[in-house]
C-alpha cells in the first residue's frame, strides 16, 4: 500500500563478461538503466554488440518485419510467437534468414508486377469488350483515305443531342452500338471534310474519344479479345503458381524468421541502451535504478558474476526517480485506474488502496444489476486468457473480476435482475432492497451524500496523516481542521435539502459547533497573511472553500443519476419486450413475438455496455477530481524496465 522504495546501484562489470552479465540483467527484468546520454556519440554507441554491426542488424530486422507484415496475407491465424532462447543467435541463422527473405521479395516483386500487368489487360479487354459484336476490319478501315474513324463514350442524355446536331453532315456515320447504364459506345466514320466540325460538337457535348486502337493487336475486336483472355489466363496461372511457391516457403520458414527478429530486436535494444553505459578501459560502469521488492534478483544475479562488482545508494532528492507503485494482490488491478491519472510523486501517497473500495461500490450502484454483475465475470473469464498477464490490460480486465462480484452483491440489495424485482417478480420470501434508485430515489440520494462525505473527509485524512508523518504539523492541523468543519457542518446542509430529517436541536447544537471550528479555520489559516489588514478577507475566502468541499458533496448524486438511468433503460426494455411479446405494439402477430427476443437480448447489451461506460468513467472521474484532489501529489513517472522485448511487447 506503498510507493516502492528506490535504490541507486552501480554496476562496474568487466568488458570481457559485459555482455554476457547484459543480457542475463535484462532477462531479470529488475532494472531501469539511468541515461548518461552524454557518454559517447551515435556511433560510438551503436557499432556493435555480440560481433554484429548496428546497421546490418537494423537493414535485416527491417526485412524480416516486411516479411512478417506481409505473411498476414497469406496464412491465416498467423500467431507471432516469442522466443524465449533470446540471444541464442547464430550467423548461419542470419544467412539463412537472408536467403528466405530474398526469395520472398523475389517472388512478391514477380506477383506484383504480374498483378500489375494483368490489371491492365483486365481494363483493356473491359474497355475493347465494349464494341464487341461490331464487326470491323481494321485492316480494311486504314484503306480508307478520306475517312477516319473513331470510338466514342457519351452520356445517353446527350447522345439525341450529338445525333440532331450531326444529321446535316454530310459522309458522318454513326454506330450506336451499345448503351449501359448512363453510358452509350459509338462507332463514328467520318469523311475529313465534315471531321472538325464533327469533333467540335462531340467536345461541345463532353463526348470521350477512346484510343482503343493502340491497344488492339489484331485485325478485329472479337480476335484481340480472345487474344487478351489467354493472356490474362496466362498471368492468372503464374500469380497462381508463385503465390502458392510464397506460401509454401512462406509456412516452411515464418517461425524462424519471427524467431530471428525478436532475436535482432533485442540486439538493437542492447546497442541502444549501450549510450546509457560508461567505459574505462578495463570495465563497464551501468548506473541503475532498482525497486527495493527487485534487490534480491539484482544480488542473485551479481553472485552468479564473482568479477562483477555492485553499490547501492540513496538518491538524492534533485534525481529523476521512477515511481515503482507496490500494493498487496487485492489492490493491484486498481493500479490502472491510478495510472490513467498519472503517477504520484516518489515520497507522496499511493492513492491505489485508498481508492479500491470507493471505486468498486460506484461502479457496482452505478451498474446496478445482479445479472449485469454476472456479465461483467464473465468478460472476466473470457477475456484474462486472451490478455497476457505483461499487458497494460490485464489489471483492467482483472478489475472486471471485483466489480462484477460487487455489482452482483449490490444488485442484491437494490433488488434487480435485468430490470426485474427479486421480491415481487420472481417472488423471493424474503425482501432484499435496501435502496430503490427507480422507486426510492430520496433515500438514494442521501446514501451518495454521505459516501460524498465519507470519501472527502477520508482523503482530508489522509492528508493530514501524511502531512503529521512529514512533520508539516500546521498542514495537518489545515487539513484536520476542514474534516471536522464538514462532519460537524454536514447536518446544517442536510436539514436544508431535507427539513424533516434533522431535529432542530440538534442543528442549533452543530450551528455553534460549526462556527467555532469555522472561525479557527480562518484565524489559523491566515498566519501567513501580510500585511494584517488583509486578513479579515480570509473569511471570504474560506467561506468559498466551504462551498467547494459541499459541491464535491453533491457531485456524488451523479450515482444516483446513473443508477436510476440503467434502472429506468433495464425496465423500459422489458416493457417494451412484453408488448411486443403480445403483440400490442403494431398488432402484427407472429412477426412481434418473433422479434421480442431479439430486442430483449440487443437491449441489455446495450444497457449493459452503456452501464460499463458510465460506470467507469463516472466512477474515476469522483476519485480524480474530488477524492485526488484532497491529498494526491502528481509528478512521478512510470519505471522503464530494461527487460525482454517479449515483455515489452505484452508478450
Amino acid at each position: 500500500m506503498a510507493i516502492d522504495k528506490i535504490k541507486k546501484s552501480i554496476f562496474l562489470v568487466p568488458r570481457d563478461v559485459y555482455e554476457k552479465f547484459l543480457i542475463e540483467l535484462k532477462n531479470i527484468s529488475s532494472v531501469e538503466i539511468i541515461s548518461q546520454q552524454d557518454i559517447k556519440s551515435q556511433e560510438e554507441i551503436k557499432s556493435e554488440f555480440l560481433g554484429l554491426k548496428y546497421d546490418y542488424i537494423k537493414t535485416l530486422s527491417s526485412k524480416i518485419e516486411a516479411i512478417i507484415n506481409l505473411s498476414k496475407n497469406y496464412i491465416k491465424n498467423l500467431e507471432l510467437k516469442f522466443n524465449n532462447e533470446i540471444l541464442n543467435i547464430k550467423s548461419e541463422s542470419l544467412t539463412e534468414a537472408e536467403e528466405v527473405c530474398l526469395k520472398i521479395e523475389n517472388l512478391y516483386n514477380k506477383i506484383k508486377s504480374l498483378q500489375t500487368t494483368l490489371n491492365l489487360l483486365e481494363s483493356k479487354k473491359l474497355e475493347i469488350s465494349n464494341f464487341e459484336g461490331i464487326n470491323l476490319s481494321f485492316s480494311k478501315l486504314s484503306k480508307l483515305k478520306n475517312f477516319n474513324y473513331y470510338f466514342i463514350k457519351i452520356d445517353v442524355k446527350k447522345l439525341k443531342n450529338l445525333l440532331d446536331e450531326t444529321k446535316n453532315l454530310q459522309n458522318l456515320f454513326i454506330w450506336v452500338h451499345k448503351a449501359i447504364k448512363e453510358s452509350a459506345f459509338l462507332f463514328v466514320l467520318v469523311h475529313k471534310e465534315v471531321e472538325e466540325k464533327f469533333l467540335e460538337i462531340s467536345k461541345k457535348l463532353e463526348s470521350k474519344f477512346l484510343n482503343l486502337q493502340k491497344d488492339i493487336s489484331s485485325d478485329s475486336i472479337e480476335e484481340d479479345i480472345k487474344i487478351k483472355e489467354l493472356e490474362i489466363e496466362e498471368k492468372k496461372s503464374l500469380i497462381d503458381e508463385y503465390t502458392t511457391e510464397l506460401q509454401n516457403i512462406l509456412k516452411e520458414n515464418i517461425e524462424k524468421l519471427i524467431g530471428v527478429y525478436y532475436q535482432l530486436l533485442e540486439i538493437q535494444d542492447f546497442m541502444s541502451v549501450q549510450q546509457n553505459i560508461g567505459t574505462t578501459k578495463y570495465i563497464k560502469i551501468i548506473q541503475c535504478w532498482v525497486p527495493q521488492k527487485f534487490i534480491h534478483k539484482v544480488k542473485n544475479l551479481v553472485s552468479k558474476f564473482p568479477e562483477v562488482s555492485v553499490l547501492f545508494f540513496e538518491p538524492q532528492k534533485n534525481e529523476d526517480i521512477p515511481t515503482v507503485l507496490h500494493n498487496r494482490p487485492v489492490s493491484e488491478p486498481y493500479e490502472f485506474i491510478t495510472s490513467l491519472y498519472g503517477y504520484p510523486k516518489v515520497g507522496s501517497v499511493d492513492p491505489t488502496e485508498f481508492l479500491a473500495p470507493f471505486f468498486t461500490i460506484f461502479f457496482a450502484l452505478c451498474l446496478s444489476d445482479i445479472f449485469y454483475g454476472f456479465l461483467m465475470l464473465l468478460s472476466w473469464g473470457l477475456l484474462r486468457k486472451k490478455v497476457s498477464k505483461t499487458s497494460e490490460y490485464y489489471k483492467l480486465v482483472t478489475l472486471f473480476k471485483y466489480l462484477g462480484i460487487t455489482s452482483i452483491i449490490v444488485g442484491i440489495f437494490l433488488d434487480s435482475f435485468l430490470g426485474f424485482s427479486l421480491f415481487k417478480d420472481f417472488k423471493l420470501p424474503i425482501k432484499t432492497a435496501l435502496l430503490d434508485p427507480l422507486n426510492r430515489p430520496i433515500d438514494m440520494l442521501k446514501f451518495t451524500f454521505l459516501l460524498g462525505i465519507i470519501q472527502i473527509t477520508f482523503g482530508l485524512m489522509v492528508n493530514t496523516v501524511k502531512s503529521f508523518k512529514d512533520k508539516e504539523f500546521l498542514s495537518g492541523i489545515d487539513s484536520l481542521s476542514w474534516t471536522v468543519f464538514i462532519v460537524v457542518f454536514a447536518p446544517i446542509v442536510y436539514k436544508l435539502f431535507f427539513p424533516q430529517d434533522v431535529p432542530q436541536n440538534l442543528v442549533n447544537i452543530f450551528s455553534k459547533i460549526s462556527l467555532l471550528v469555522f472561525l479557527f479555520i480562518v484565524v489559523f489559516q491566515s498566519r501567513d497573511i501580510k500585511p494584517i489588514f488583509l486578513k479579515p478577507v480570509n473569511f471570504f475566502v474560506k467561506a468559498y472553500n466551504t462551498i467547494g468541499y459541499y459541491a464535491d458533496i453533491l457531485s456524488y448524486s451523479r450515482i444516483l443519476a446513473l443508477a436510476l438511468a440503467s434502472s429506468a433503460i433495464a425496465q423500459t426494455i422489458n416493457l417494451f419486450v412484453f408488448k411486443l411479446f403480445k403483440a400490442e405494439l403494431l398488432g402484427i402477430k407472429y412477426v412481434e413475438p418473433a422479434l421480442a427476443p431479439i430486442v430483449f437480448v440487443g437491449g441489455h447489451i446495450f444497457n449493459f455496455v452503456m452501464g460499463i461506460l458510465g460506470g467507469l468513467v463516472h466512477s474515476a472521474r469522483l476519485q480524480y477530481l474530488e477524492f485526488f484532489s484532497k491529498f494526491f501529489v502528481s509528478g512521478g513517472r512510470p519505471i522503464k524496465l530494461f527487460q525482454p522485448i517479449r515483455k515489452q511487447m505484452g508478450g
